[in-house]
This record gives C-alpha cells, sequence and structure tokens, in this order.
C-alpha cells in the first residue's frame, strides 16, 4: 500500500512538472506574442506619426504659401494703387501745366493782338501824315534835282540862281562917267531940244550950216553938259539906287517865294518825319510790350513748368516712398511668414521625434518586458518542475516515514497491553 501511495505521489509530482512547464511555455510564448503585438502597435504609432508630421507640414506649407501669396497679392495691389494714384496725379499735373500753358498762350495772344491792334491804329492815324511828308519829300528833292523823275515840273528849279531878265546886277557896281551921262534920258532930251531950236532959229536966217550957228551948237552943248552933269549924276545915282531897290525886292520877292515854296514842302517833309517818328516809337512800343508780353508768358510757362516738376517729382517721392514701405512690409510679412512657419515645422518635427522617442521608448520597455516575463515564465516552470519533483520526493519519503510509522504504531497497537488498572 505505501508504495503505491509513493508510486502515485511521483506519478502526481511528473504530472505536476510538466503542467508547470507547459504554464511556462504558455506565458513565455504570450509574452513573446505580447512582445510582437508591442513592435506592431509600435510601427503603427510611428506610421501615424508620420502621417500627422506629413499632414502637419502639408498644412504649414499650404498655409505658408497662402500667406505669401496673400502678401504677394497685397504688395501688388498697393503698388497698382500707388501707381494709379501717381499716374492719376502725374496726369492730373499734366493737365494743368497744359491749361496754365493754354491760359498763358491765350494771354500772350490776346495782349499781342490788342497791342498790334493798337499798334496798326497808330499806324493807320499816321500813315496820311507820312504820306504827305514823304509826297512833299518827293517834290521837294525834285524842286531841289535830287529825284529821280527829271521830267517833273520844275525839276531843280530851286537850285536855278536869281536873277532879273534883262538887268544886269553887276550895273549897279558901274561907276558915273560921261557916257552915263550921254546916256542919261533927260540930258539926251534937253540936248536935243536946245539942238533943235538953235537949227530952226539959224535956219530961219539961213545960215543953218554956217560957222556961227556951229559955234552957237557947240556952245549950247557945253553949257547944257555943264549944266546937266549934276543932274544926270543924281538922276543916275537915283535910278542905281530904284534900281538897287526893285532888284533888291525882286530878290526878297524870289527868296521869299522860294522860301515860301521850299519851307510849305520842308514842312510837310517834317510832318512826315514826325509821323513817321510817331509809327517808330510805335514800333518800337509794340516790341516793347510785345517782348514784354512774351517775357510774362515765357516767365508765366517757366512757373507753371516748375511748379508740374515740383509736383511730379513730389508725386514719385512719395510713390517711392510708399512703394518701399510696401515692399518693407512685405518683406516683413515675409519674414514672419517663414519664422512662423519655421517655427511651426520645428515644434511638428520637435512633437513627432518626442512621439517617437516615446513610442520607441514604450516598445522596448515592452519588449524588454515580453522577454523579461518569458524568461520568467520559463523559469518558473523550471523551477515549478524542480519545486514538483522536490515535493513529490518529499511525500514520497514523508509518505514512507508515515508509512513506516504507521506500521509500527499498528504493530505497537496490536500487541497486548499490561492493563494498569
Amino acid at each position: 500500500m505505501s508504495a503505491w501511495v509513493a508510486g502515485a505521489v511521483v506519478v502526481g509530482s511528473v504530472i505536476t512538472s510538466n503542467a508547470s512547464k507547459s504554464a511556462a511555455n504558455t506565458q513565455a510564448a504570450a509574452a513573446a506574442a505580447a512582445g510582437d503585438v508591442s513592435l506592431e502597435v509600435a510601427e503603427k504609432q510611428i506610421a501615424a506619426q508620420k502621417e500627422t508630421l506629413t499632414t502637419q507640414l502639408a498644412a504649414e506649407k499650404e498655409s505658408l504659401d497662402k500667406q505669401l501669396a496673400a502678401q504677394q497679392t497685397a504688395l501688388d495691389r498697393t503698388l497698382a494703387a500707388q501707381k494709379l494714384a501717381a499716374d492719376t496725379g502725374n496726369t492730373v499735373a499734366k493737365d494743368m501745366l497744359n491749361q496754365q500753358l493754354a491760359a498763358q498762350q491765350s494771354a500772350l495772344t490776346q495782349t499781342l493782338g490788342l497791342q498790334r491792334e493798337m499798334f496798326n491804329k497808330q499806324i493807320e492815324n499816321l500813315s496820311s501824315y507820312k504820306e504827305a511828308g514823304e509826297t512833299g519829300q518827293t517834290r521837294l528833292l525834285e524842286l531841289l534835282g535830287l529825284g529821280g523823275n527829271k521830267n517833273a515840273p520844275g525839276f531843280g528849279s530851286a537850285t536855278t540862281a536869281f536873277k532879273v531878265e534883262g538887268f544886269d546886277p553887276n550895273t549897279l557896281l558901274n561907276e558915273f562917267n560921261g557916257k552915263q551921262m550921254e546916256q542919261d534920258p533927260g540930258y539926251a532930251f534937253r540936248l536935243a531940244e536946245g539942238q533943235k531950236a538953235i537949227e530952226r532959229s539959224t535956219a530961219a536966217r539961213g545960215g543953218l550950216q554956217s560957222g556961227a550957228a556951229l559955234k552957237a551948237a557947240a556952245e549950247y552943248g557945253q553949257s547944257m553938259g555943264s549944266q546937266e552933269y549934276g543932274n544926270a549924276y543924281n538922276r543916275f545915282m537915283a535910278n542905281k539906287a530904284s534900281q538897287s531897290q526893285e532888284f533888291s525886292n525882286a530878290f526878297n520877292r524870289f527868296t521869299t517865294e522860294r522860301g515860301n515854296q521850299l519851307g510849305a514842302l520842308q514842312s510837310l517833309q517834317g510832318v512826315g518825319q514826325a509821323a513817321a517818328a510817331g509809327q517808330a516809337a510805335a514800333a518800337g512800343g509794340l516790341a516793347s510790350s510785345g517782348s514784354q508780353a512774351i517775357q510774362n508768358a515765357g516767365a508765366g510757362a517757366s512757373n507753371a513748368y516748375g511748379n508740374y516738376g515740383g509736383a511730379a517729382g513730389n508725386i514719385a517721392a512719395q510713390q517711392g516712398a510708399g512703394n518701399a514701405a510696401a515692399y518693407s512690409g512685405f518683406g516683413s510679412s515675409m519674414s514672419n511668414a517663414y519664422a512662423g512657419s519655421g517655427a511651426a515645422r520645428q515644434s511638428a518635427y520637435g512633437n513627432f521625434g518626442s512621439n517617437l522617442t516615446n513610442i520607441y521608448g514604450n516598445q522596448g520597455a515592452g519588449q524588454i518586458n515580453a522577454i523579461t516575463g518569458a524568461a520568467n515564465a520559463r523559469a518558473a516552470g523550471q523551477i515549478g518542475s524542480a519545486n514538483a519533483f522536490n515535493s513529490a520526493i518529499g511525500m514520497g519519503v514523508n509518505l514512507y516515514g508515515m508509512n513506516q510509522q504507521n506500521a509500527l504504531l499498528n504493530k505497537y497497537l496490536s500487541t497486548p497491553r499490561v492493563s494498569l488498572s
């Protein structure tokens, strides 16, 4: 009976040992499977993290592209608006310039037209005087023998010397002599009348050719010459004075008539000269006022161009400043966008790395735990099997001991005892 019990204990121990090994192998397989599951989960998590990173990077790139496009659109619109404003300003400035130049030209044209009209009126008013002066000058030149028309009436007559027809003014310088006495009309008349009286008296006496008659005639002539010399001289001088006076009067009349004739022409010439001077003054005034009007128009045009240049310069400067500010803002916005995108990418890569670290850490820990669990299970199985055998041996020993003890006890019990009572 004890042998059977011991065998049963040994068989039970073997069964227990095998069960422990089977359980250990099952736990090790479960731990290995758990490690494989942990690796698969880690790979899925890594794939998910990569997908998340890719999605984040794509979203960040899309956001950056949209920001850059929006910034470029804003820059283009700003530059277009500034160009439109500059073009509009330049158009307005040029239109104002054209209007100012047109106004200057209109004012100049009206001023010059008015001055020309006044000049023409002055020329018209003075033209008749100028023509009269030219006519007088032409006639004066003809009379002086200087004109071109030699067939003009009285051509050169103003240069003709004064003379009295039939009278030689040089005779006024002759001295009184016997010849002048003989030519004296009074003396000749009285001498002839006396001779006639002597001849009549002699003829009456019949001695016309006698010596007495000739003597009487000679004496009479001498007596008449003596008597009439003073009278003839006085008459000669009076006649010379009269001739001189008449010659002088004639010369004065000649001079007066010529002076009146030439004076009138010279007066007309003076009128024409004054008219020509007036026309010249009018022309000078027209030139001066016209020059001043042109200078004023030029100064006005210069000021207009100066204002236009200043306005265009200010517009260009404002456009340049606006463009610079727009480009500066565009650069700053692009820098901020790239900085924000870089920070977001860096954060995404940081999170991705951190998550990968956690996943690899967890997966490594799971693998370690699975390996450790499998080893522990196998070790526990080995220990369990050994413990089973040890327990079986112990139990066998114990059962054998107990069996021996029971045999001894039964033997003791079966032996008769002496009663003590």
